[in-house]
Order: C-alpha cells, then sequence, then structure tokens
C-alpha cells in the first residue's frame, strides 16, 4: 500500500472477522477488563457449588476467558465451541482441560459433538449479535435442548440504548427508530488487518428484544442487568450493556 493511501475496506463473514481478530483479541480483552470480572462473578453465582458440573462456553474465543471461570467455578466437564478454526485453536492452548470445538451454534451435529448436556451455558461478549438473524432463536433452542433440568444460561450482549458507550444522541437515533422498525439493531463492526479494514455486520440487542427472544426459544428470564462495559459497575438501561440469566421456562 503506497504512503498516505486508504486501507483498503472488505466486508467478510463472521467467521473470516474473527480469524483475523484472533490476532489482536487481547488488546480488546484487557480493555474491558474489570467488565468481564463483573460477568464472570454473576457466571460463579449461576455455577453455585454443584456437584458434578459441566459447563459450555459458546462463541469461546481465545478461551483465556473461559479459563478465568474454570479456575474459579471448578467443573467436572469443560466444552467449548466457536466457528472460528483461529478462535479455536487458541482456545484449546489457553484452557487444555476443554474440549473445544470449530463448530458454529445451530449447526445440526453440534449436540452429538458434545454428546452430553450442562448444567451452565455461557455466550459471552455480544457473541450472539453475530448470529445470523434466521439462526438467532434456532441457536438459542439448541442451547436450551443442551441444558439438563434447573440448567442456566449467562450471556451478555451490547445494549443500543448504551448512552454511555455509544453516546446519548446515537441512542435517541436508536430510540427513535425502534418506535418505527422495531428490532432494527443492525450496525458494522470493523477491525485493521495489515493493509484492509475488515467489515462484518453485528447487531446490538435492546432489553424487550432480549425478552422476546428469550420467550420465543422457550427460555425465562431470571436475572437481567445492566453494567457499565469499562468499569463493571451496575448501571440503569441506558448506562451499560445487558447481562443476562435465563432458565427454561
Amino acid at each position: 500500500m503506497s504512503k498516505g493511501s486508504l486501507p483498503q475496506a472488505t466486508s467478510v463473514t463472521s467467521k473470516r472477522f474473527y480469524d483475523a481478530y484472533s490476532r489482536g483479541y487481547a488488546t480488546y480483552l484487557e480493555r474491558h477488563t474489570r467488565y468481564f470480572h463483573a460477568v464472570e462473578k454473576e457466571i460463579a453465582e449461576a455455577a453455585g457449588n454443584r456437584p458434578g458440573l459441566a459447563l459450555l462456553d459458546v462463541g469461546t474465543g481465545t478461551g483465556e476467558r473461559l479459563q478465568r471461570v474454570v479456575s474459579e467455578i471448578r467443573p467436572d466437564h469443560i466444552a467449548a465451541i466457536d466457528e472460528s478454526p483461529e478462535m479455536a485453536a487458541l482456545a484449546q492452548s489457553n484452557c487444555p482441560g476443554a474440549q473445544v470445538l470449530a463448530i458454529p451454534l445451530a449447526a445440526p451435529e453440534l449436540p452429538a459433538a458434545l454428546a452430553v448436556k450442562f448444567d451452565l451455558v455461557t455466550c459471552l461478549s455480544n457473541v450472539l449479535g453475530h448470529i445470523p438473524r434466521t439462526q438467532l432463536v434456532p441457536g438459542l433452542r439448541q442451547i436450551r435442548d443442551l441444558l439438563k433440568p434447573g440448567g442456566a444460561f449467562v450471556f451478555d450482549v451490547n445494549n443500543r440504548y448504551n448512552a454511555v458507550t455509544y453516546g446519548p444522541l446515537s441512542v435517541l437515533r436508536n430510540v427513535a427508530r425502534d418506535r418505527v422498525r422495531p428490532g432494527g439493531g443492525d450496525f458494522t463492526a470493523s477491525y485493521r488487518n495489515g493493509d484492509e479494514v475488515l467489515h462484518t455486520p453485528v447487531h446490538l440487542f435492546s432489553p424487550s428484544e432480549v425478552v422476546r427472544l428469550l420467550r420465543e426459544s422457550g427460555f425465562k428470564v431470571a436475572r437481567l442487568g445492566f453494567r457499565d462495559y469499562v468499569t463493571g459497575q451496575q448501571r440503569g438501561r441506558f448506562g451499560g450493556s445487558i447481562v443476562v440469566k435465563a432458565v427454561s421456562a
């Protein structure tokens, strides 16, 4: 690329995006450390002290967060999936005690590949926002079916009404747009990869949308809260990402 020229912009799939992003993911993890630790405390609370606990992490990324959770709750069985083979390879290295599979959520072969059911399923860092709309409810139903009776599903997603992160004007536009076209939270994520900038679609959720999707998928909300995306402190609906504990309806 010549000096002063703009990098090439390329629209890619979520899988291609995260294959590339795997090389710079550590910076993202470091920037939001306090938020991640706050969510991980909620995961530990959901796990309780169940003997023989089986844990599944959906969209595990590099597996570093999974390893921290494992160190805290000490499950007997650990599994993780990620659609990116590059991320899955990093996760297997960072969490060697886990069964890590490069399989996307909602893939028909997933239940047989895992072969067990789980007491706790996690899905962190807006992974649900990268799942195609047509696969989102089927994927959530698959998670429900992978849970044991009494199991819990803990996840967090980016809140399109988060004025602290996106700014008050952007949130006002999002609220106004939702009045006209509910559920229209599709945006673009970008990552500089050498001489090109990769773009991939990502969905940001509203609280009511999360509740509706869970209801359609056979879940009920046990707890829904909001946490500042940097500090991890509890916030109101316009001040943080959405953190949810759900159980089978």
